[in-house]
């Protein structure tokens, strides 16, 4: 026989309470007793609105000042999470392999390192003035670098003599023998401006000098008509074999690139240091072509160079011996001009430093050479 249930307490009928609590004075205190209230006034209804609109405005800001936090912490996470040569840093691995070497794609740098400013906005890359740099060890990969001009340009990779196509060479005696039939160099058909016993002040005062292949001529005007796409100088020796011209020689040198370039608007001019002569030849034939000299004034044609935005090649400093001569295995019997194999080295030397692009003419073999294939996974890139 089932348990009768007891009946529970009536809640229905439950008194209400007569203290309810006030939160402003802290404690219960007795309400008045519920009224029904008359139409409101338009000065209540106005009061009304006003406490509903601001209480939305409540809401929008607490919900912007949320969203907005809430942007904050997603973007320090994605930060975190993306890989370093996307935030900026140094890539270790993104690279193309070629070879036992590996490409890597240019960064984007905080302002020119002319300006100084790390803080300027990143430029656009520009793929003819920034290049990779070989690594030593056995890192075997590359970096891209800022471009080297105006300082002196760093070894890159091999171009071949194409890359003359397009260019001129200026100079005198030592430049001439590049279009030397029995030497047979290949500068890829460069035009030769090259003219026994000329200096800077021959350039600059339009003197009219005469060419192997040409006749007689003004190299001004020959440049000036021809508007090569590059321009590689080499002129002072005749001027510097005795001592005590110095400030004269830079001056003109200074005046000689600036008429150049107001000349040749669009071509890049690619300045060689000025090559020594055998020991025995500053001895007894050339005292202006001592090392320390040598060393002072191109030095100071490396600081024309960078006030002017031009290319710098040390090109002494292949052909010189350890204490600063011209090494004799590359040399003419008169200790100032060169052989056939130094005019090889010559070329060698040009063909492994010019400014880096990725269209560049680079030889089969050379660190920087792509592929067929390699050109085509690249072509989309700016």
């Amino acid at each position: 026989m089932p348990t009768p249930q007891r009946p529970g307490p009536d809640r229905s009928r439950r008194p209400r309470p007569e203290n309810q609590y006030n939160w402003q004075d802290g404690w219960a205190q007795p309400q008045p007793p519920r009224t029904r209230r008359g139409p409101l006034t338009p000065e209540q209804q106005r009061a009304i609105a006003r406490r509903a609109r601001e209480r939305r405005r409540r809401r929008r800001r607490t919900l912007l000042v949320g969203t907005a936090g809430g942007i904050l912490i997603l973007s320090g996470i994605i930060t975190a999470l993306l890989p370093k040569s996307v935030t900026g840093e140094a890539p270790e691995a993104e690279s193309v392999a070629t070879g036992s070497a590996q490409l890597v794609a240019p960064l984007p740098y905080g302002g020119s390192s002319d300006a100084g400013d790390a803080s300027a906005s990143a430029p656009a890359i520009n793929w003819g003035t920034v290049g990779p740099v070989q690594q030593s060890g056995d890192q075997g990969y590359t970096y891209t670098a800022l471009p080297a001009a105006p300082t002196a340009v760093p070894e890159f990779g091999r171009v071949d003599t194409s890359w003359f196509a397009d260019a001129a060479f200026l100079g005198d005696s030592l430049t001439a023998g590049f279009s030397a039939s029995e030497y047979n160099i290949d500068v890829g058909g460069a035009l030769i401006c090259g003219y026994e016993g000329i200096s800077p002040n021959t350039i600059v005062n339009r003197t009219t000098v005469t060419s192997p292949d040409r006749g007689d001529e003004v190299a001004m005007d020959v440049l000036t008509n021809a508007q090569p796409a590059k321009l590689y100088i080499l002129i002072g020796t005749n001027a510097l074999v005795q001592t005590g011209n110095d400030e004269s020689f830079l001056a003109y040198y200074g005046r000689m690139l600036d008429d150049l370039q107001a000349a040749l608007p669009n071509t890049a001019i690619y300045v060689q240091s000025i090559l020594s002569a055998t020991q025995e030849t500053v001895t007894e034939d050339a005292p202006g072509l001592a090392p320390d000299r040598l060393a002072t004034i191109n030095a100071a044609i490396q600081g024309l160079c960078a006030e002017r935005g031009c290319y710098f090649l040390d090109l002494n400093a292949e052909f010189r011996d350890e204490s600063g001569y011209l090494l004799s295995d590359y040399a003419q019997p008169d200790g100032v001009h060169l052989t056939v194999s130094g005019y090889n080295k010559w070329v060698s030397y040009l063909c492994t430093h010019v400014p880096y692009n990725k269209n560049n003419p680079y030889q089969a073999g050379s660190t920087y050479y792509l592929s067929d294939d390699l050109k085509q996974l690249l072509a989309d890139i700016p």
